[in-house]
C-alpha cells in the first residue's frame, strides 16, 4: 500500500490558477495555504518581478530552490511558482511529502489570463515567447505530477472536486 500524502502541491504554468485553487481547495480540506511565490517575496523584501531583476534566471531559480528546500509545512495547500519545475531537488523535497497536482490550462486560456508576462516575474528568456515557454514546461509538469487536473471551462469549485475525488486514495485527510 502506498504511503498517504499530508500535503498537496499544486503546479503549472502561471495563470492556471494554482493561487485561486489553492486558497479554496485548503478552505474546503481545512488546511492551511501558502503560495511560494509569496514566501520568495517575504524572503527577498520586494516583488517578484523584482528579485527576478536582481538575481536574473539562474540566481532566481537557485534562490527558489532555497525557499522550497526550507519548507517543512505539513497539513498545507501549497501553490508553487511556474518555475519550481527546473529544480529536480525542490521537486523530489515536496513528493516526500505532497501529492504534486498539474493544473493543465490551454495555452489560449493561460495567454488570456497572464496578458502582458514581462511584467508578472516570469522566469524566461529574453527572446522567449510565452508558447515556447509553455511547450518547454509542460514536460517537465507532467513527469513530476501525481496527477492532471484539466482545468478548461471548470471552476474553481470544480477543479477543487475533482482534485478531491482523483486524490482520495493517497491523501491523508480524505
Amino acid at each position: 500500500m502506498q504511503k498517504k500524502k499530508n500535503n498537496l502541491v499544486l503546479i503549472g504554468m502561471a495563470g492556471a490558477g494554482k493561487s485561486s485553487v489553492g486558497v479554496m481547495l485548503a478552505k474546503t480540506l481545512q488546511l492551511n495555504f501558502v503560495d511560494v511565490d509569496t514566501l520568495i517575496e517575504e524572503d527577498q523584501d520586494t516583488s517578484l518581478q523584482q528579485a527576478l531583476e536582481n538575481h536574473g534566471i539562474p540566481g532566481f531559480r537557485k534562490l527558489e530552490e532555497k525557499v522550497i528546500l526550507a519548507m517543512q509545512q505539513q497539513n498545507h495547500v501549497i501553490a508553487t511558482g511556474g518555475s519550481a519545475i527546473y529544480s529536480e531537488a525542490s521537486m523530489a523535497h515536496l513528493k516526500q511529502s505532497s501529492i504534486l497536482v498539474l493544473l493543465d490550462v490551454p495555452l489560449p486560456i493561460l495567454q488570456q489570463r497572464v496578458g502582458n508576462f514581462s511584467s508578472r516575474g516570469l522566469v524566461k528568456a529574453d527572446n522567449q515567447s510565452f508558447e515556447q515557454l509553455v511547450a518547454e514546461r509542460l514536460p517537465l509538469y507532467q513527469k513530476h505530477a501525481d496527477c492532471i487536473v484539466s482545468c478548461e471551462e471548470k471552476t474553481v469549485g470544480t477543479i477543487c472536486q475533482l482534485i478531491r475525488a482523483q486524490i482520495a486514495d493517497t491523501f491523508y485527510h480524505l
